[in-house]
């Protein structure tokens, strides 16, 4: 069953890019990625490489899209910024120095291949995103079909917390228990997700485009329903028993509220208003009287645990950031250990060198010490710098989202909010991270935004166009017009 399906996903993929169709491609892509992990679950041996099925997918999807666009054309995608291509060179010099470092150093190749994916990949994705932002209608038609699998995906979580018992609603491996309190511990529901964390992941980032794409609409009854349905989102989070889904709810609220209030028009915040107000009217009592009356008399330890959220932000802190910052310095000699010193296998690769040496799942658990461990303090350097000149590219996008419509404005600034957010998460749990199908998705937010600057270049050649469409027709109805001799 698991073969055959894989099969049909695989050959459907392979009929549209072998049109030249990487729009489809996407489309079939994300259903793969949906249904790795409950495939996952009931193969023999649960074997970790399905986790990169996704992967395949998208690296098809981009390699047929690099074929059609002849060449990766960075000053389309950092235009505010031109300094910005000259940097990108310096990266992947650093990616490649400290890739013949991992290799020296680990003689493992296929590590310093994990490894150079977990910085190759991102930079990649982002270029796809940018290809996809450029064109609107297949960047909601990804993020709907997005959509429509997490709510799927978010019934079984359901079922999962309520105890069904199906293979492919638990956990990959034994799993993991969570405590609560003491003298309480229970495993987080995961649904066909593969583990808890992943589920709290992607029913956040759910939550977070549902209500992006909600705010952009201009019907007031699929504004309403979108955001209705990013409160379910919200709320399956708490199922998980990860507060970390929280976190990054929070953090988007925060952004997008703060960049909405300053593009939006008086209309547009009155209308949002209205419709936030009728969700929360229908929302609470039906969390009220009917779910928390349903979930079990286990459901208030998870919103319990939900609530020690700043308690835990500032362990964190403390611990994976600077503490794990601080002692991979000192591993690292500050020069670093190369790629994927730090990386999550998932099983797949056991290195005798890398185990031997201390506290590298400490430090990698916080992204700071993971990218300190494997670029060292150089490397650090060069990030810091491009950190910069992509807050000046996005700043400058942003300036220029006055130029597109409401609609599209709100919908790239939900996107671009969702990336920020999950800066913190990152810096906090960055083994999240290497998962494939959570780099497409950020890939995808992220890279959508860069492409502002050539929507605002197509809505100005269409504008042109439109006016030497008028300027042609009033010649022709001037020439009817005059008397003929």
């Amino acid at each position: 069953m698991t073969i055959l399906l894989l099969i049909v996903l695989f050959g459907a993929l392979a009929a549209v890019l072998l049109d030249g169709d990487w729009r489809a491609g996407l489309m079939v892509t994300l259903l793969i990625g949906f249904v790795q992990d409950p495939l996952r679950k009931i193969t023999p041996d649960q074997p970790g490489y399905m986790v990169g099925l996704v992967l395949i997918g998208f690296a098809l999807c981009g390699a047929v899209l690099l074929e059609r666009a002849g060449r990766f054309n960075l000053r389309a995608m950092f235009w505010t910024v031109p300094q910005f291509d000259g940097w990108v060179s310096i990266y992947f010099a650093l990616i490649a120095l400290q890739s013949l470092n991992s290799f020296a150093r680990f003689s493992d190749i296929r590590l310093t291949a994990i490894g150079a994916a977990f910085y190759l990949a991102p930079a990649f994705g982002l270029w796809v995103g940018f290809q996809v932002g450029c064109s609107l209608p297949l960047l909601k038609r990804l993020l709907t079909l997005y959509l429509i699998g997490s709510t799927v995906m978010g019934f079984t979580v359901y079922l999962s917390f309520q105890g069904v018992d199906h293979p492919t609603l638990k956990e990959v491996g034994e799993g993991l228990l969570i405590t609560f309190r003491h003298g309480f511990s229970a495993q987080g529901a995961s649904g066909f997700w593969r583990t808890s964390e992943i589920a709290s992941w992607q029913l956040s980032a759910a939550a977070c485009i549902a209500a992006s794409m909600g705010i952009a609409s201009q019907k007031p009854t699929n504004q309403f329903g979108l955001l209705l349905l990013a409160a379910g989102f919200a709320f399956l989070t708490l199922l998980t028993g990860r507060r970390k889904a929280q976190v990054l709810i929070l953090a988007f609220v925060a952004v997008y509220l703060l960049l909405f209030s300053r593009r939006a028009s008086p209309a547009s915040k009155e209308r949002v208003i209205s419709s936030v107000l009728g969700v929360a009217g229908i929302a609470y009592p039906l969390y009220a009287f009917i779910l928390s009356e349903n979930l079990g008399e286990n459901f208030g330890e998870y919103t319990n645990r939900s609530l020690t959220i700043q308690q835990d932000l500032v362990e964190r802190f403390d611990s994976q950031g600077i503490g794990a910052t601080l002692r991979a310095i000192e591993i690292s000699d500050g020069i670093g250990m190369g790629v994927g010193a730090g990386a999550s296998t998932g099983g797949l690769v056991r290195n005798a060198a890398r185990d031997a040496i201390q506290s590298v799942a400490f430090v990698s658990e916080g992204g700071g010490g993971r990218l300190i461990l494997e670029l060292g303090v150089p490397g650090m350097v060069v990030l810091g710098v491009l950190l910069v000149l992509l807050g000046l590219v996005l700043l400058r996008n942003f300036r220029l989202l006055k130029q597109l419509p409401q609609s599209t404005s709100a919908l790239l600034m939900g996107l671009m909010s969702f990336a920020l957010a999950n800066v913190p998460a990152f810096f906090s749990a960055a083994q999240l991270y290497g998962d494939p199908f959570v780099l497409i998705l950020m890939s995808l937010s992220l890279g959508s935004f860069l492409a502002i600057p050539t929507l605002v270049s197509q809505q100005q050649e269409q504008w042109a166009l439109w006016q030497e469409q008028r300027r042609q027709q009033q010649i022709l109805l001037e020439q009817h017009s005059q008397p003929q001799t």
